[in-house]
């Protein structure tokens, strides 16, 4: 992966970081406004705001773990013991969306479909960790070759 790529992905995970604090800034008059849009009840609008701040919490903490792999990468070192932890810590962070969503999703049916996404990226994200434990033991075993 070249710098400018790198590069490009960290401006965009760290607009990506002021966005969900944007949004979290401004979100009760963000969904008032959709709620008069799509005739939502109050309690519904209640439990899209609570998710969303709930929410807010694990998808920042993904978003500073991506920072730090997208710097491993730029360190040229993807493959480092550090690189397994980051991701699951992004794919814990996942599954605890879709556990927020899906108790949300009792008020707000839609937000059972983002808990079904969080899941499904769940998984992807621990199939790709599972990797990169193998990659960093091949690489761990290369360094140590003469």
């Amino acid at each position: 992966m070249n710098w400018k790529s790198v590069t490009a992905l960290k401006a965009a995970v760290a607009v990506c970081m002021v966005l969900v604090v944007a949004v979290a800034a401004g979100a009760p008059w963000i969904i008032g406004w959709y709620a008069e849009i799509r005739d939502i009840l109050p309690n519904a609008q209640t439990a899209i705001l609570i998710c969303y701040y709930l929410c807010a919490i694990p998808a920042l903490i993904a978003l500073f773990y991506m920072l730090k792999l997208l710097r491993q990468i730029k360190l040229k070192r993807p493959f480092d013991k550090a690189s397994p932890n980051y991701l699951s810590m992004i794919s814990w962070c996942c599954l605890a969306v879709a556990g927020i969503c899906a108790v949300g999703g009792i008020w707000y049916p839609p937000l059972f479909f983002v808990c079904a996404s969080m899941l499904f990226l769940f998984l992807a994200v621990r199939v790709v960790c599972s990797c990169f434990v193998a990659a960093a033991k091949l690489q761990e075993e290369n360094d140590l070759t003469v």
